[in-house]
């Protein structure tokens, strides 16, 4: 970059906006533990640190860190996260304290005070193993940070521990998915409530109690399955028709978090009063007078009401303050004698019912929700639900591997020719060319397994009892015997979920499926002939599992 071209970009930048992000007054200071912030719509909201207040030296990096990353706009939800994650950390060190010294400054803090943390969170709290390696990812990320902010006031050896939740992002979360029979009282309280409301809808009236508002959120949250955030917050413009069909329409909103909009097809129902479009459309009518008084960004959102402030005074109010509005539903809930629930459990919910209806088609319910892994889409499914789909699955796997090997319960010499492989190949079986030592292949030198290359010899061990290139004759008896007995006397020196990762499948297999081949009396004679394999070597995958 020339010369002439350096620093050029700054010149673009309003003096003015610099001088708001000087950061050298909090560098240097000790701000107080109050402070007002401002959100991305331009809304202020005072964030409260006093809790921090016992430890006074640490609380001035801690504080003053957060002023500093926030100091901009940024999302309210995100603030408040760090916040709940440093009072975590607060009531850690509170615990901790009983027994061992307090922690004053940061110069304290250290690898091994952040690794009792993490035991803390899952040991005392109980938090779930995902749970707590998301919040000690957060805090640990917010202490990098204040470490390059203040250098100064840390330990140089100072650093953040990694891996401590190895494997936690693919534990499976508990859903929030309600029962069946619940669900369709829910559905069934809301369709009633909103079929009065529209029936006795005369033109003018408005919504005067988000009581009035809730049943249309239950069944539109139900039928799209979106998420409660982009619910509250569902402009009146959603609706746009389709470019072809005059009885299909676009419904469109927006999630944050994804980073983009998203948008279902629905066609509209002429005998049906509850469809998406049809809610949609009289929800537009029903809050139009508030919405043409409203200012933005109120006026553009489709569930609005006209609240009560004090004991007289009338406001006009907006589901969207998210925070607050879930407080009516145990309302809802009370008046309908229904389990307790908030729009959270109805995604989950709907996703478990569709699928039900597909048939364990989990791909179409991550259509539904429009997730971008599968992975997620497992996590709101109902856990009792999928669990006998996934053993089903895993069954008829297991089923397909075991039809693939060969049992031949007579000779080599015999069984070999009935085969129908090439003569070469067949006197190659026959002549023990091809032996595994706990059985026989068919050719070890054009080996399915994985990581196997054609034309050299096969070195995955123990494969052969899942490998379609497997032989079993008579001959082999003694030996499988015998590495079973192997097998099964590596147990005691192994953890039990090692041993079942690595040698439980095969033994199944020798025992249900290639000794059950033989008969009794040449299971006998092979396990008499076995003691002599007993003696010889066998090469096993011992040891720890990383």
């Amino acid at each position: 970059m020339g010369k002439t071209r350096v620093g050029r970009r700054w010149n673009l930048i309003d003096q003015s906006v610099l001088e708001g992000h000087d950061l050298s007054a909090l560098h240097c200071g000790s701000s107080p533990l109050i402070r007002t912030l401002q959100s991305l719509d331009g809304r202020s909201y005072s964030v409260d640190l006093t809790f921090l207040a016992t430890r006074p030296r640490l609380a001035q990096i801690l504080a003053n860190s957060l002023w500093i990353t926030y100091q901009a706009a940024a999302r309210k939800d995100t603030v408040n996260r760090t916040i709940f994650t440093l009072k975590l950390f607060t009531q850690f060190l509170d615990y901790r304290c009983r027994t061992q010294l307090d922690v004053w400054t940061a110069k304290q803090l250290s690898t091994d005070l952040l690794k009792e943390f993490a035991i803390w969170l899952v040991a005392t709290r109980h938090l779930k193993r995902k749970s707590a390696a998301g919040l000690f990812a957060a805090c640990c990320c917010f202490l990098r940070r204040a470490r390059r902010l203040y250098p100064e006031a840390f330990d140089q050896s100072f650093a953040t521990p990694r891996n401590l939740f190895a494997g936690a992002d693919n534990d499976r979360t508990e859903s929030r998915a309600l029962g069946r029979s619940e669900f369709q009282k829910i559905l069934l309280a809301a369709q009633k409530d909103s079929g009065e409301i529209m029936d006795g809808y005369q033109p003018g009236a408005v919504p005067t109690d988000p009581q009035q508002l809730i049943p249309f959120m239950v069944i539109l949250a139900a039928r799209t399955g979106i998420n409660p955030k982009a619910l509250h917050d569902l402009e009146r413009t959603c609706l746009s028709p389709h470019e072809l069909d005059e009885d299909i329409f676009y419904c469109t909103w927006e999630k944050p978090r994804a980073g983009k909009q998203q948008r279902q097809l629905h066609r509209i129902d002429r005998r049906n009063q509850m469809g998406v479009v049809s809610l949609i459309q009289f929800l537009q009518r029903f809050t139009e007078p508030l919405a043409l008084e409203a200012t933005m960004p109120i006026s553009t959102k489709l569930f609005l009401y006209l609240g009560q402030s004090g004991k007289t005074r009338r406001v006009l109010s907006s589901s969207t303050s998210l925070g607050t509005f879930h407080r009516h539903f145990p309302l809802f809930a009370r008046r309908h004698d229904l389990p307790r629930f908030t729009l959270s459990n109805l995604r989950p919910t709907a996703a478990t019912q569709l699928y039900l209806q597909t048939g364990g088609n989990l791909r179409k319910v991550q259509q539904f929700l429009q997730h971008a892994h599968m992975r997620t889409t497992v996590n709101y499914v109902l856990n009792s639900i999928t669990a006998p789909f996934n053993a089903r699955v895993i069954q008829k796997a297991q089923e397909r591997i075991l039809q693939r090997i060969t049992v031949i319960p007579t000779s080599r010499s015999k069984g070999a020719k009935n085969l129908g492989l090439p003569k070469n190949q067949t006197q190659k079986i026959i002549d023990g060319r091809y032996d595994t030592g706990c059985g026989t292949c068919r050719n070890p030198y054009d080996s399915p397994q994985a990581g196997e290359e054609k034309d050299r010899a096969c070195t995955s061990f123990h494969a052969c009892f899942t490998c379609p290139n497997g032989l079993w004759f008579l001959e082999d008896l003694p030996a499988v015997i015998a590495t079973r007995e192997r097998l099964v006397s590596l147990q005691p020196g192994m953890k039990r979920e090692q041993w079942d990762e690595v040698y439980a499948e095969s033994v199944r297999i020798i025992e249900q499926q290639i000794l059950a081949a033989f008969r009794p009396e040449q299971i006998a004679m092979a396990e008499s002939k076995s003691r002599e394999w007993l003696r010889r070597q066998l090469v096993v995958g011992k040891g720890i599992l990383s």
